[in-house]
């Protein structure tokens, strides 16, 4: 029997590959005849729907699916009661549109989410079964206008909340008693819109969004049951460096990869691009898509520190002398 699938490309090395993966449907829906697989981990494979023998794993513990071109779970995903670890991240082409209302019910084992680029989602399903959770990332839902409640998160520990513009105001942070970390990056228009307290309008995360468009926002009603309580205002101030930061600005962070991006990587990492303006660029396999090139120095930076400390992927300096490496 199977216990564990495992099938990765963290680096596609052409357009095709990145848009059109291998098709591992049918090799998950053999392996998991048996009803023994614990673990599936996939990356840029295509599994659009889950194959119903999937349904047979009631021991499934680890559930990892990234850019696999998954739209929608099946009602028996709920059936997973032993689920430990859920990660799903989707491709802005291909997004995750539904999750049964039902999913987490059962789940009281479950302490990892993350939850990426469900852009056109605008709900979702509660939380209340999640009574062990202690991490939470939700990233990139563009359409969602409200974070489920926390009422039953008692043992919630991490707290991300990225890219939701369309969320004004956040649930009670009472019930979570031991919260160790928050970020909140990105456009968050609870923190200008009066929902902690004053409201200001001109503050950039109240605007039109300059990359997602969401429309500008609008000071939320005065009242008691539409303003943060005590102890969701103590998490934002308890975390104030890494939540309320800037608006995402055009360029920072990496869209999907386009033939031209792509192109001129023909494949290979940190080979430097031609970019316009003599802007320095860099190939790069940003969150695992595929190598295209980018302006985001960050990344040009990591990769000139890796080899002038001698960590990391070993150097070429055929290609990377650019970057510091050295024959």
């Amino acid at each position: 029997p199977c216990l564990m699938l495992i099938d990765r490309d963290v680096a596609p090395k052409t357009y095709a590959e990145w848009e059109n993966p291998a098709n591992l449907t049918d090799k998950v829906a053999q392996l998991a005849t048996m009803g023994e697989l614990q673990t599936l981990q996939l990356t840029n494979r295509y599994l659009g729907i889950l194959p119903d023998e999937l349904r047979n794993c009631k021991s499934l513990r680890h559930l990892s699916l990234e850019y696999t071109h998954t739209q929608i779970f099946p009602s028996w995903i709920n059936e997973f009661t032993k689920l430990e670890f859920l990660h799903v991240e989707s491709k802005f082409t291909s997004p995750m549109v539904i999750l049964p209302d039902n999913i987490f019910d059962d789940m009281s084992s479950l302490t990892f989410i993350h939850f990426a680029a469900f852009i056109p989602m605008p709900s979702l399903p509660s939380l209340d079964g999640l009574t062990n959770l202690k991490s939470l990332t939700l990233a990139v839902f563009l359409l969602l206008d409200k974070v489920p409640s926390f009422d039953k998160l008692h043992n919630l520990e991490r707290l991300v909340l990225a890219s939701l513009p369309a969320v004004n105001t956040l649930p009670d942070f009472s019930p979570i008693k031991n919260l160790k970390s928050f970020a909140a990056s990105d456009r968050g228009t609870w923190c200008c819109n009066g929902f902690l307290g004053s409201c200001d309008l001109s503050d950039g995360k109240c605007g039109v969004h300059p990359l997602w468009g969401t429309p500008a926002a609008t000071c939320i009603a005065n009242d008691s049951t539409s303003l943060a309580t005590a102890a969701t205002i103590a998490a934002v101030e308890k975390f104030d460096i890494t939540t309320c930061g800037p608006v995402l600005q055009p360029g920072v962070l990496e869209g999907p990869p386009t033939p031209e991006l792509m192109a001129p990587c023909n494949g290979t990492l940190y080979r430097q691009c031609p970019w316009p303006g003599g802007v320095e660029a860099m190939c790069y396999n940003a969150r695992l898509m595929g190598i295209a090139c980018t302006t985001n120095h960050y990344p040009i930076e990591m990769r000139r520190r890796q080899i002038a400390q001698g960590v990391g992927d070993k150097c070429n300096p055929e290609i990377e002398a650019w970057l510091g490496c050295k024959a």
